[in-house]
């Protein structure tokens, strides 16, 4: 009798915690990952058989032996393997369903196009400062796996469309989507399917929580609370319902004596999506405006890292997508110096072309996509091209002046020049400090 063995499909985080997961459990596994190029070391330093890993192809009899696939979010659905494994009839789920296997713990789980890794982690730090032991992971690159010998009150899941898009199991306490705009359009066929994707994490919730933007398009959705801004009166919503306590102002969200000082329409609406997962997880409010003024806003978000002769230089560098620098347009006063562009995917910039005439004196392009971007833009200002960070930023010290703002927010990945849009971000903090004297 053959013995059946799980297939890892992709060798990132996701399926390193998985192999680990495997090798602690006994259970017996095969890999695959679609990069021929993989380092062939990676087999010695975990003692795996030869034959049981394939990079880029494989033999059918590759598959015989296996009873169930564990897929990587990166792997396209497009890829020959999995036409293979739907064909054997062979289950694919995501680590996130494998974890869920092991865990009881309540979940909560977050989505969005925008925003998500921050509210996990606001949702995280005010938790575990109101006497909850829990731990944001999935998404934000701590694998949900690795986590499981841990005992927590809570567990936060960040998700990506990628990641919904193969989960089969979507038990959750609470569920959150924070926004949806365009964007992985190289991924998902169009926005109907990429919202139906996000929607998925709400199949299978005690309570399912959105943007008040979002409502209209979520009448389907059973148990449905919304937060945000009512644009008729200006109040803020949590959970369905307006809080007269709660009170806000350009900078701060305010309740009696404590105060959180916001980042933007867009981090206020972030702060009210958290309130409302306190509000019923029944957290006494003014507690958890107390505990949320303690945040630190994670790095590469319209982080202001240098103020230099009354000129402001912000690292957005973690804006992969037009949707996130109009929130970083939206929070900035005028005389911006915007540093646009980095590597191509299929998005539609033409929304930032009236904010940027109102509040941008320079473009600076970089990147590959600079044309692209370029041609979609209606705008009068001057543009000029940088070939590297260093060269956007010594043209930002050659025109900038006292009360501007130099802007680094790409709406575009990094892969073109950097690894990641955290080196990119690391990138133009260094070029900043070592040119901006």
């Amino acid at each position: 009798m053959i013995e059946k063995k799980k297939l890892i499909l992709g060798l990132g985080k996701t399926g390193d915690s998985c192999i680990k997961f495997f090798k602690k459990n006994n259970i017996n596994f095969k890999i695959f990952d679609t990069r021929e190029n993989h380092s062939e070391h990676y087999v010695d330093s975990i003692n795996l058989e030869p034959e049981l890993l394939r990079l880029s192809t494989y033999e059918d009899s590759y598959l015989d032996d296996i009873e169930e696939a564990i897929i990587s979010p990166g792997i396209d659905r497009k890829n020959k393997i999995i036409n293979d494994l739907h064909s054997r009839k062979i289950k694919i789920i995501t680590d996130i369903d494998l974890f869920k296997r092991y865990s009881n713990v309540p979940i909560i789980s977050v989505t969005g196009t925008n925003g998500k890794t921050t509210v996990v982690s606001m949702m995280e730090h005010l938790l575990n400062l109101s006497n909850y032991k829990c731990i944001a992971c999935g998404n934000n690159g701590i694998p949900p796996l690795s986590i499981l010998d841990n005992n927590y009150d809570y567990i936060i899941l960040e998700l990506s469309s990628y990641q919904l898009e193969y989960m089969n199991n979507f038990t959750s306490n609470i569920s959150l989507i924070t926004n949806i705009n365009h964007d992985h359009f190289e991924r998902h066929k169009n926005f109907k399917e990429y919202f139906s994707t996000k929607k998925k994490i709400f199949l299978n919730s005690n309570y399912a929580l959105c943007n008040i933007a979002l409502k209209e398009k979520m009448n389907d959705v059973p148990n449905l609370y919304v937060y945000g801004i009512d644009d008729d009166s200006r109040k803020l919503i949590i959970n369905g319902r307006n809080d007269d306590s709660l009170l806000f102002n350009s900078a701060d969200l305010f309740i009696d004596k404590y105060k959180i000082k916001y980042r933007g329409i867009h981090n206020l609406n972030n702060f009210l999506a958290v309130l409302s997962v306190s509000d019923l997880l029944k957290i006494n409010i003014n507690d958890a405006i107390k505990h949320l003024s303690s945040y630190s806003f994670l790095s590469h978000r319209i982080e202001l890292i240098k103020l230099h002769n009354n000129i402001s230089w912000y690292n957005d560098s973690k804006s992969t997508n037009s949707s996130s620098t109009q929130a970083a347009l939206e929070y900035i006063d005028k005389n911006i110096i915007l540093i646009i562009g980095g590597s191509k995917k299929n998005m539609n910039y033409q929304n930032l072309s009236e904010l940027i005439n109102n509040k941008v004196k320079l473009i600076i392009f970089i990147g590959e996509n600079k044309r692209y971007i370029d041609e979609q833009l209606n705008v009068k200002v001057e543009t000029i091209d940088a070939e590297s960070m260093y060269d956007a930023i010594k043209i930002s010290c050659q025109f900038s002046e006292p009360s501007d703002s130099v802007l680094l927010s790409p709406a575009s990945p990094s892969f073109d020049m950097f690894k990641d849009y955290s080196e990119r971000g690391a990138v133009f903090t260094k070029a900043v400090n070592d040119l901006v004297k």
